[in-house]
């Protein structure tokens, strides 16, 4: 990968400094590299948290003064440079990449700018978060952006320091033209309990804003501006003049949409609507641009507002409506959707667009209801478009507090459960995965709570949220009752929490409250990596999916669990793996790695530090020297020597395998499950019946590895129907992928045998194991295993016999 190599924190250049005050000098920050070993990375994390709390301690002083010609020149350096760079990368010669830290200590506002009274830069003190106060200020420079916008801002007396942004909504990757359309220079903000913090380098201290609602924009008729005289002049040097009438800004916004810049476009109309707070036209354009971003809270109190004004005219009900229809429909409100579309019918019977959505209310009425899907179709569909539109289900679990996990939460089961059935079926609040990242550069993301490196798709994933919170304010709590770690007070027992009126919404003054560090901690204990079924095997070209999925988060790990989930397109579907009697805590795994380092490896990133299931006691009774050798020979089970070594080979490494498990431990050992059927497949290779006879073997003892209950008599007679393996219960110690694949080469060796009855009898069991896990019938199975029934030429067999 080629890289420009650019600087998050580019403050190293000296201002010069008009007055005797000096930040206390700091040690600097450990460096970081891209590239660093897990185990480096953590080195690096341990090094920064000490660096960051001896930081810390140092108290609060008066921040030097630095000439605002000075920083307005840096900062048009820093955008020149960024242009360059934008326009480097644009050709196709490198990546840009870029590291932040999520997991440290920082402060969000939680009070009304209403009761907070105004500080000026003379006032405020570096290494302090000014609770109580907000910051009055202008942008005086034209704004950079790497991981934050950056960009310099003056108080009403002149004074300037740097302003960096982070989170806020729509910025992500956009151009620096759209940064200027959110923050021209000229703009007047005003920041609550704003943080002055030193800099990582060199000398200028800057202003540090974490949470994007921390930030209200300052329209002129605003009571902040009372009495309020700017020492430097009424306009700053370089602004442009805003629109100032309604129809101004209504134009301003029908080109950014028709640009397709949604949140651009919302903003300007907000602007229009600040002039004239119940223009129609305006609230109903906002509410389209809203729908657009999958803000469904402030779509349904525009289009409500305009419907509940007097004498409206009858082609704006009409419009009101059926983005009312939209948003509830948004929102899952499925009923009162479909009560919207049947109005809007009932008014324009014509329209074709009504008749599909009052079909689609129903429905996902219907599979929120009984839990019935159309699974199929949604596989067909997630192969071409991830984002699936399906209704959640929760079947018979509820969320309770865990007596032994110390108070905290889990799912049990509310009536007693077999294998198979149905537990949830949901979606995440928010998903990413390697498509939805830019192409031109890379998010390292460093994490103080796990001290891991997070996956590339957890950046996006953080700002993803904070948007959707901000255009949804009503679902704030969906993600704030979910568990933040020790730092934070335990969460409500009740969850999901109680539904909570629409909110609207106005980017100029948000009306939410966003916790970034609460909401970083969230996302380090809560996360999913939502690996797809339609593409398990696919490469997602390095970079793993993240979701967050709340409700579903709720559910506690086990190695060996009692349920399983898979996703199909973004959709999240958990089911029993066995019996669960009533009253029964449920547990999903949240890795089924055959290592036991490499699941640690992966529940540290949860936060789980030691897993008390039966897989994990049952290794490390093994000890510490036969876990190190098997996790040295799991390495060698995905290499190309490995796939083209000889039987002798493979016979040597099933050897070594099962030598690092005790004789006396349990039949459940997964790795030995892969080595075994490694065997089994050069067996087949040779295609002698008495080595087929022997893969057969060497198969069905691999099932057992991984938990299966496998008869110990096959022959079975024609039309006998008792399948081969136990179906009472399948173990979640690894995909139903791998065993699978088992049983259906066992139908393929059989049917090569001309045992056609064993053959069919081993393709039943791989249907029931398939539909016990997600669902589908022989549809989905079908779907599911194509490629591998078409590679073993047992397709049409299969489809005839099933």
């Amino acid at each position: 990968m080629a890289q420009i190599t650019l600087d998050p924190h580019p403050l190293s250049i000296q201002g010069a400094v008009s007055s005797g005050i000096g930040v206390t000098a700091r040690r600097p920050s450990p460096s970081y590299h891209h590239g660093m070993s897990p185990e480096e990375t953590t080195e690096y994390l341990r090094r920064y948290r000490e660096w960051f709390e001896e930081d810390r301690r140092i108290p609060p002083e008066p921040a030097p003064l630095f000439v605002r010609s000075l920083l307005v020149s840096e900062q048009l350096r820093r955008r020149s440079d960024l242009e360059r760079a934008s326009r480097y990368g644009a050709a196709g010669s490198g990546i840009q990449v870029f590291m932040t830290r999520v997991g440290f200590a920082k402060h969000s506002s939680a009070t009304p700018i209403q009761e907070l009274q105004p500080v000026r830069f003379a006032d405020m003190l570096v290494g302090r978060a000014h609770v109580g106060n907000y910051l009055l200020c202008r942008v005086i420079a034209p704004c950079s952006r790497m991981v934050a916008i950056q960009t310099v801002i003056e108080d009403v007396d002149g004074v300037a320091y740097d302003l960096s942004i982070y989170n806020f909504p729509s910025t992500f990757d956009c151009t620096l033209e759209h940064l200027d359309a959110l923050f021209p220079v000229g703009s007047v903000l005003a920041i609550r309990e704003p943080t002055f913090k030193a800099p990582m380098q060199g000398d200028r201290p800057l202003v540090r804003v974490d949470s994007p609602t921390d930030i209200s924009f300052v329209v002129p008729r605003s009571p902040l501006l009372d009495g309020v005289t700017w020492r430097t002049g009424l306009a700053v040097p370089g602004s442009h003049v805003s629109p100032s009438t309604l129809d101004a800004w209504q134009e301003r916004g029908n080109g950014y949409f028709k640009a397709s810049q949604w949140f651009l476009a919302a903003f300007a109309y907000s602007q229009g609507l600040a002039i004239q707070p119940d223009a129609p036209v305006l609230l109903l354009n906002r509410a389209e641009a809203y729908l657009r971003m999958k803000y469904y809270s402030g779509a349904l109190c525009d289009a409500q507002r305009v419907l509940s004004t007097a004498g409206i005219q009858d082609a704006h009900v009409g419009r009101a409506v059926f983005r009312l229809a939209k948003a509830h429909y948004g929102r899952a409100e499925y009923a009162a959707a479909q009560q919207s579309f049947v109005r809007w019918k009932n008014a324009h019977p014509d329209d074709p667009a009504a008749d599909s959505s009052i079909e689609r209310c129903g429905a996902r009425s219907k599979e929120r209801a009984t839990g019935q899907y159309d699974w199929a179709s949604l596989f067909r569909t997630a192969k071409k478009k991830i984002r699936l539109d399906a209704a959640e289900y929760t079947g018979a679990m509820e969320v309770r507090t865990m007596d032994r996990r110390g108070g905290g939460r889990g799912v049990v089961a509310t009536k007693y459960l077999q294998a198979g059935d149905l537990l949830m079926v949901t979606k995440p609040f928010v998903s990413v995965y390697a498509s939805d990242l830019p192409k031109d550069r890379v998010i390292v993301t460093l994490d103080l709570i796990s001290n891991t490196s997070k996956e590339r798709t957890d950046a996006l994933l953080l700002a993803r949220i904070v948007e959707k919170i901000s255009g949804n304010p009503d679902l704030h709590d969906e993600v704030f009752h979910l568990y933040a770690g020790p730092d934070y007070p335990q969460p409500p027992g009740r969850y999901p929490p109680a539904a909570r009126a629409p909110v609207p919404v106005e980017p100029l003054n948000p009306k939410v409250d966003i916790d970034i560090a609460q909401l970083e901690a969230i996302c380090t204990y809560n996360n999913f990596s939502p690996y797809r079924l339609e593409n398990y095997h696919a490469d997602e070209h390095g970079a793993k999916p993240t979701g967050l999925y709340p409700l579903a988060s709720l559910f506690n790990h086990s190695c060996s669990a009692n349920a399983v989930w898979y996703c199909i397109g973004d959709v999240m579907v958990i089911r029993a793996t066995g019996p669960i009697p009533a009253g029964t805590e449920i547990t999903i795994p949240y890795t089924v790695e055959e290592s036991y380092q490499d699941r640690q490896a992966v529940l540290k990133k949860h936060m789980l530090e030691h897993c008390t299931c039966s897989l994990c006691e049952e290794d490390r009774k093994d000890g510490e020297d036969r876990l190190r050798k098997r996790h040295e020979l799991k390495q060698r089970v995905a290499s190309a020597s490995f796939l083209a070594a000889s039987l002798t080979e493979a016979r040597e490494f099933e050897k070594s395998v099962r030598d690092t498990f005790r004789s006396t431990r349990g039949p459940v050992r997964p790795l030995l499950a892969l080595a075994l059927h490694a065997v089994a497949e050069k067996l087949r290779a040779s295609g002698n019946a008495r080595q087929l006879k022997e893969a057969l073997q060497q198969d069905m003892e691999a099932l057992r590895c991984f938990g299966f209950e496998v008869s110990q008599r096959q022959g079975g007679s024609q039309g006998s129907t008792r399948l081969p393996i136990g179906t009472d219960r399948f173990p979640a110690v690894t995909s139903f992928f791998e065993p699978t694949t088992m049983m259906l080469r066992i139908a393929c060796t059989y049917l090569n045998l001309d045992e056609e009855a064993n053959g069919e009898l081993w393709i039943k069991a791989a249907l029931w194991l398939t539909n016990a896990s997600v669902g589908g019938g022989k549809e989905l199975f079908m779907l599911v295993h194509e490629e591998a029934l078409k590679q073993m030429n047992i397709y049409d067999y299969a489809a005839r016999v099933l």
